[in-house]
């Protein structure tokens, strides 16, 4: 009769399955969540979950610890497991906010985490200690306050959540030149008045600042023109008459749409400088009226005025400079694809940024388009690029990714080379040739990678230049914040986890004499 029609009263019947019963199994399995749920609880309490087991069923304490030594030498990693677990549900004691409270960046992160660390350390250290012995206790509390303390301060530094950002949407180069429209057209339209002497003024102060930087009526004709018609000659805006006849924005607005209608060309270059001059005068005109220029009775419009000139003339100057870019991009993509079929991109725009903040004279593109300082800082560090992004490009041209007479190259010499390998090594030479051709194919891959990260980065310095506007003012102003990038619960588990594994090597003893053997 065989073995298997012969099941014990009371026993559940099992099928053997290589030489263990599905019973066996779900016992292992059974006793493996067990041990996952004794190292948790110890984890989450600090050590008190086997003190109040052996308090609660009356075994004692010694006998719960030896246990639990016990299922970590039978399940080490189910308990390696319990132990993450445990740390993650341990409260961070107000690490994020004390990150917070000192700007989250990465050494306030490794402030907040390495302190609430060191404090979580130390409680695991002396929970997890049960010789009875007081020395023993501070020592491992010591121990556990120097293991958190560092650990939390990587984790912190590495992991934690960085400082909150505006979840206001970026403006587009459309919506900029928008804005602008809007703004101009509502600056047109204000009722500030302002005294016809206060703008003949800013004509003659003007017209003395063109002389003395060598301008000259001959060169700047519509500058001549746009400086008479302030002095009050031939009626600003052609909406009023007579020398002394009150100036409104739309008047001013006149004037300085004559000035930008100045042709773009070779022969009038000093005609649009100077026009640029007059042009900035205007504005500071309606942005800070000098004392006694506006018309009593306007002084609410005048300044309803100079916030609207002052967003619109911001607005005009972000999306000439986003424009910049963006004709920069696609400059560098139209010629990367017409050359190289796209491959080359990322160094068509390194190249095209090279171009745009090289200096001649004290001045490049980029600061006669008025970026600022760290603008083109940031600029120049684009043109520099150094790790990961070296290391893509370095790869990709040695793999062939570059197209064009490299790759038929690399992949003879790769195939080639690899083909004798293998046959060398008494390998199957036709499989080890034809990894060796797939090299053009993994250069290509990377260089496509490093492309896109060079235009990604691109991108975000657009965005950063179009944060300087008043319409991403107006946004974040109408918008909340969001969290910055980082994940404090990661943070806290691999500050906590690590802790905990490295204090257990540390105080993993059974108290008054006892051995994990015991209780298996």
């Amino acid at each position: 009769m065989a073995a298997e029609d012969w099941v014990s009263e009371g026993e559940a019947p099992a099928t053997a399955v290589g030489g263990r019963t599905w019973w066996d199994t779900a016992k292992s399995v059974g006793q493996t969540a067990d041990d996952t749920v004794r190292a948790a609880a110890n984890a989450i309490t600090f050590g008190m979950a086997d003190r109040l087991a052996g308090y609660a069923g009356g075994t004692g304490t010694d006998a719960e610890v030896a246990r639990s030594e016990a299922a970590r030498a039978r399940s080490p990693y189910a308990s390696v497991v319990g132990d993450v677990a445990g740390s993650m549900a341990v409260p961070g004691f107000g690490a994020e906010a004390l990150a917070a409270r000192y700007g989250a960046g990465a050494l306030a992160r490794a402030g907040a985490y390495g302190a609430t660390g060191a404090a979580t350390g130390a409680a695991q250290g002396a929970g997890n200690t049960y010789t009875g012995d007081m020395p023993d206790y501070i020592r491992n509390a010591a121990v556990g306050g120097v293991l958190g303390g560092a650990l939390g301060a990587a984790g912190g530094a590495v992991f934690g959540r960085g400082p909150s950002r505006s979840a206001a949407r970026v403006p587009t180069e459309e919506e900029l030149f928008a804005a602008k429209n809007t703004g101009y057209g509502a600056l047109s339209r204000n009722g500030a008045r302002y005294e016809q002497p206060a703008l003949h003024d800013v004509g003659n102060q003007t017209e003395q600042q063109l002389l003395a930087d060598r301008y000259h009526w001959r060169d700047s004709p519509g500058t001549w023109r746009g400086i008479e018609e302030a002095r009050g000659g031939g009626a600003p805006g052609q909406l009023n008459t007579g020398p002394s006849a009150p100036v409104s924005p739309g008047d001013i607005d006149f004037i300085v749409r004559g000035l930008n209608r100045i042709p773009k060309t070779e022969a009038t270059a000093t005609d649009r400088a100077s026009a640029g001059i007059l042009k900035r005068n205007l504005n500071d005109f309606i942005e800070n009226p000098p004392p006694g220029a506006v018309l009593p009775g306007t002084e609410r419009e005048a300044a309803v005025a100079a916030t609207l000139a002052r967003n619109a003339r911001g607005d005009y100057g972000g999306y000439k400079r986003t424009q910049a870019l963006n004709e920069l991009i696609s400059n560098a993509q139209n010629t990367a694809g017409a050359t190289y079929s796209g491959l080359n991109l990322q160094a068509e725009l390194r190249k095209g940024v090279r171009s745009f903040v090289k200096e001649k004279g004290g001045e490049s593109p980029a600061t006669k388009a008025m970026f600022n300082e760290p603008e083109v800082a940031a600029l120049r560090a684009y043109t520099r690029p150094a790790g990961v992004t070296n290391m893509l490009r370095y790869t990709s041209n040695a793999l062939g990714g570059g197209g064009g007479i490299g790759a038929p190259i690399a992949a003879a010499a790769y195939g080639t080379g690899g083909g004798i390998a293998g046959q060398y090594f008494k390998d199957d030479p036709g499989t080890a040739g034809a990894v060796g051709l797939m090299a053009p194919v993994i250069g290509t891959g990377l260089r496509m990678i490093g492309n896109r990260r060079a235009n990604t980065e691109l991108e975000q310095l657009r965005n950063m230049i179009a944060q300087r506007t008043p319409l991403y003012d107006y946004h974040a102003s109408m918008s909340g914040t969001v969290p910055g990038a980082g994940s404090p619960r990661t943070a806290k588990a691999v500050r906590d986890a690590l802790a905990l594994e490295l204090l257990k090597q540390q105080t993993r003893s059974t108290p008054s004499g006892a051995t994990a053997s015991d209780w298996q």
